[in-house]
């Protein structure tokens, strides 16, 4: 079973990781298509999607350190049972806020035309494909919470 603060560490990391591994995989996306000298447009919604999770990320570190964080010197989690509830409670208030802007992210994304993937391959795999991937593993964040929530 799993307490509200163990809940609240989870959603924490997980959203923090999953913000950040979408910004890496946009900022890498956008660099490549720089190198190519990929179309105006690309670059522009690229950009685009780069400034709208920059925003969700600085929310979230905004987040942290109004609910999360009992100090944002010590950067020591909050202990007590209302303290946590007030940041999970807050968490979800924003993460729905961030639902919409995700999903209208994936969207235009979306509608994007895709470059030749020959373009887009890098070791590791197909990096357009990993950046959509992200965007959308980050858009179904509620389907963790939920299972998290759930053992809860």
């Amino acid at each position: 079973m799993t307490t509200a603060s163990d809940l609240l560490w989870r959603v924490n990391n997980e959203y923090q990781k999953r913000l950040k591994q979408t910004r890496t995989y946009l900022g890498l996306l956008e660099q490549l298509m720089l190198m190519q000298h990929e179309d105006g447009t690309t670059l522009a919604v690229l950009s685009g999607a780069l400034a709208k999770v920059d925003a969700l990320l600085e929310e979230h570190r905004t987040w942290r350190h109004h609910y999360y964080y009992e100090s944002p010197d010590t950067k020591r989690m909050v202990q007590s049972h209302g303290a946590i509830n007030q940041a999970l409670a807050n968490f979800s208030r924003m993460r729905a806020r961030h639902e919409h802007e995700l999903q209208q992210l994936n969207m235009l994304l979306l509608r994007l035309q895709r470059p030749d993937p020959a373009l887009t391959r890098v070791p590791t795999g197909d990096l357009w494909s990993m950046a959509e991937y992200a965007v959308r593993d980050l858009s179904s964040f509620s389907d963790y919470m939920r299972s998290l929530a759930d053992a809860h």
